[in-house]
């Protein structure tokens, strides 16, 4: 991806402090997404001025123009056993907030930024000024609202809003409150247009479908029966209490959490809710939790279930920490983590039960349950991607029509990369070593309490979870042991991410025994090829040079991308010989080459710069970690049969433009001319980043017509898209630089693979 300089400038920055920092980048807002390493000094600072201090020296990775005022506000600052900070903040925009304008900056216990997560917005191109009034949209809003219930409490707020396209929208936010529904109804409505750009609910419950009786009232939060430690003798109250008490035990001892705001709140159930009531639901609004009786035959009361409620009390911690949009992928993993942690509050030491809500579900039908976490299709849904349940196009979330976006079903998926990672297992042909039930818990609860926390409600997606959960493991046990593997197994087994055992180790050794020239800048080259497509993660270079003066000399290594480090730059004065391995630590300028292709030819260049001294390059080698590629092809071509303008300096274009994004890892481009004379003829392609490789140099001289394909992993000068982003225009331009010879650019094509 193409930075700005400014960008650049501040990744090197970023880099003089640690050279093995990883960078994340999105590639359409071309932001970054995700940074970790060690990104500042230790510092005795607290940690919200080391935060802000990090994000102000660093809004150069935004490349933020001038004049866009930003407010960055704290919105969670935690400390966690490990006694790392966390700190996430609220994005405003001239005093316009953002939605899911959060930004994570995470400190270890020496005061180091460790970790950076950003989904700000860095440029405003719309105008700021509503063109529909908030009556206008709330009007809007509730015409959608299919119901007769006149109690229908309503507000507005003007907000930023992204929408799947990372299309900046100014839009306003519409709450409802409709009825006696447990949560709110959310719309984001165009601000200029009126139109309904998305729309979401906070109704959660264990069940998709709800039963209704018109017959009784509600009452909110209804008569107080017991508190703290008084019993009842009505069993179905006592149950609510008691379970209420071994679910805050379980989150107070297993992670130190108190109550789920982590402040203590007190923790309240209304039961015996409505007639006959299949749902229990957690509910924002009224910050309590609300259990129906169930109708006897579908359920029993679902108090008597401890999975449940730990289920329904999860859903509090979630609307704390993730604050996940009730829809599609985030409203599934909402689901998903209540189920995760519903299983793990109701069993001891390894979990023997993966089942959620057998003991009051059907309680005349023996041997099922509502969901199982270990082999989700048993009960109806998913265990990979390749069977998630999509909304239509332009279908939006629904919750009498899809279930918010199948937010009951999809959650299948994460379930069963949970499932894995705890007990292991071979799915769909991915085998994952399991980590048992302890590591995998603390990982999951670091991961949604701190690395999907958000300043506002968010969309997170399977993909983000999946490295939050890889963060959380990074933070506690590292991201080279078998935990880390098992992780990035089990999420790759349900179709989501590369498996943990994708890394190939590729060494390569030459002895060229070629002299070196003596006072000869351009001195000698000898090449390795390496034809593994992947991408380079560590590097180690051995080098065994006689010489009687190793100050003269400069030892170059460039790879198949064309980048070039200066491995030994005329130092060492009259010593003799350098044999030596060039590695990441003592070479930091190599990172240059991480996450760059490593298919192709790898070139040492050694060069003697003064006189008297000869010298024999002897032997060199590479070792490699590479990371497996998953690639794709593309073929695009065009027949444009345009005549080439004679002796004209001007000449002419013709634009091949690719919708797949994606890095290059291999291109071909075929041109087929026709001319009398090719010696007149230059011919240059021209990448959507705006690098350029020159095909054709007025040679050949009077020969006729140009048909040849160029070729990555042969010509040299093509090399240059190596690594670059196949999306966008590509140019091709051809100049006839001399008289009399004319001649038809007929078609040319581009062939790609990506990854």
């Amino acid at each position: 991806m193409q930075l700005s300089k400014k960008q650049k400038q501040a990744v090197e920055r970023l880099k003089e402090i640690s050279p093995d920092i990883d960078f994340f980048w999105d590639v359409q807002t071309r932001n970054p997404k995700f940074i970790k390493g060690t990104l500042s000094k230790p510092s005795a600072e607290d940690a919200e001025t080391i935060a802000r201090k990090f994000l102000d020296e660093n809004r150069d990775l935004l490349d933020m123009p001038e004049g866009l005022e930003e407010k960055l506000e704290v919105s969670l600052k935690e400390t966690d056993k490990q006694g790392f900070n966390h700190i996430v903040f609220q994005q405003k925009l001239n005093g316009i907030p953002v939605f899911e304008g959060s930004t994570q900056v995470h400190i270890n216990a020496k005061g180091e930024v460790v970790a950076y997560k950003d989904y700000r917005v860095a440029k405003v191109d719309i105008q700021l000024d509503p063109s529909i009034t908030k009556d206008s949209a709330i009007e809007t809003a509730l015409k959608d609202v299919d119901t007769d219930v006149g109690n229908i409490k309503s507000d507005a707020r003007l907000t930023l809003y992204r929408d799947s396209g990372k299309e900046l929208h100014l839009a306003l936010e519409v709450e409802l409150h409709v009825g006696d529904e447990p949560g709110g109804r959310f719309y984001f409505i165009d601000a200029h247009t009126g139109e309904i750009l998305y729309k979401f609910a906070e109704i959660r419950g264990v069940m998709s479908r709800r039963t209704y009786t018109a017959n009784n009232q509600e009452w909110v939060p209804g008569e107080l029966v017991i508190q703290d430690d008084q019993v009842s003798s009505d069993e179905v109250v006592q149950s609510a209490h008691d379970h209420a008490k071994i679910i805050y035990e379980y989150y107070k001892k297993t992670f130190e959490r108190d109550s789920y705001d982590n402040h203590g709140a007190q923790i309240i159930s209304t039961v015996h809710f409505k007639q006959n009531y299949n749902n229990a639901y957690w509910s924002d609004w009224y910050n309590q939790m609300f259990y129906g009786d169930g109708d006897g035959a579908n359920f029993k009361p679902l108090v008597f279930a401890l999975d449940i409620m730990g289920h329904e009390f999860t859903h509090a911690v979630t609307s704390e920490t993730a604050k996940f949009v009730y829809a599609e992928e985030a409203g599934a993993l909402d689901e998903f983590f209540a189920d995760f942690f519903g299983v793990m509050i109701t069993n001891d030491g390894p979990i023997t039960n993966w089942e959620m809500g057998e003991g009051v579900y059907t309680p005349y039908v023996s041997g099922d349950a509502l969901r199982d976490l270990s082999d989700p299709p048993k009960y109806g849904l998913p265990d990979h991607m390749d069977d998630y349940m999509h909304l239509s196009p332009g279908e939006l979330p629904d919750g009498d029509k899809n279930d918010y976006g199948w937010v009951h079903i999809n959650n299948g998926i994460p379930s069963k990369a949970a499932y894995l990672i705890i007990e292991g297992g071979t799915h769909h042909g991915v085998t994952v070593e399991g980590i048992g039930r302890e590591k995998a818990e603390n990982i999951h609860y670091l991961a949604l309490t701190v690395y999907l926390s958000s300043s506002t409600r968010s969309r997170w997606t399977f993909n983000e979870a999946r490295y939050a959960i890889l963060n959380a493991c990074r933070e506690l046990f590292g991201d080279t042991g078998p935990e880390y593997a098992a992780i990035k197994n089990a999420w790759s087994a349900v179709g989501i991410g590369e498996p943990g055992d994708d890394f190939v180790i590729i060494e390569k050794e030459v002895s060229p025994n070629i002299s070196i020239p003596d006072n000869d800048a351009e001195g000698v080259q000898s090449s390795l090829a390496i034809l593994e497509q992947s991408l380079l993660k560590d590097i180690r270079v051995n080098v065994t040079i006689s010489h009687t003066y190793i100050g003269d000399l400069r030892v170059t290594l460039i790879s198949p991308t064309g980048e070039i480090v200066v491995l030994h730059d005329r130092i060492g004065g009259p010593a003799n010989d350098i044999v030596k391995t060039f590695d990441l630590q003592t070479t930091p300028a190599l990172a240059a080459f991480i996450d760059d292709p490593v298919n192709g030819d790898w070139v040492l260049l050694v060069s003697d710069h003064a006189k008297q001294d000869e010298g024999e390059l002897v032997q060199w080698g590479i070792a490699l970690i590479t990371q497996k590629v998953i690639t794709q092809t593309l073929k695009e071509d065009v027949v444009p049969n345009i005549q080439i303008p004679d002796n004209d300096p001007a000449g002419i274009e013709s634009l091949i433009n690719i919708e797949k994004s994606g890095k290059i890892v291999n291109l071909d481009v075929s041109v087929d001319i026709t001319h009398s004379w090719i010696g007149d003829l230059r011919v240059i392609l021209v990448s959507p980043s705006g690098d350029e490789a020159v095909l054709h140099n007025r040679t050949g001289y009077s020969r006729h017509d140009i048909k040849k394909t160029y070729r990555t992993k042969v010509d040299q000068f093509m090399r240059v898209f190596l690594g670059t982003e196949l999306a966008g225009e590509w140019r091709l331009k051809i100049m006839d630089l001399a008289a009399e010879d004319i001649g038809i650019l007929n078609s040319w094509s581009i062939e790609a693979t990506y990854e």
